[in-house]
């Protein structure tokens, strides 16, 4: 039976010393493999550990979903477009 995991990772590409969080949705058989799977995603960076994974339900990862992880990341970061401040 499939499960619904949320993970929070660093996310990379930020410039020297900095670093964000970006967060995924996965449907697996259990944390490990969410976590896993998380640190295998691109623009992660891979020697961090991650900084959270918990449990949601199938509407949370529904919603989810609907956006790629990377545009929400885009939204909700209101430095990201200001072309002088690098993350």
């Amino acid at each position: 039976m499939a499960r619904y995991f949320m993970v929070t990772v660093p996310r990379g590409h930020c410039g020297n010393g900095h670093e964000s969080d970006i967060k995924f949705a996965f449907k697996c058989a259990n944390m490990i493999e969410a976590m896993d799977r998380a640190k295998r995603m691109p623009s992660v960076k891979h020697t961090r550990g991650i900084l959270q994974a918990r449990e949601i339900q199938l509407e949370e990862y529904n919603e989810f979903i609907k956006i790629s992880a990377y545009e929400r990341y885009q939204q909700e970061a209101p430095w990201f477009n200001n072309k002088k401040r690098r993350c």
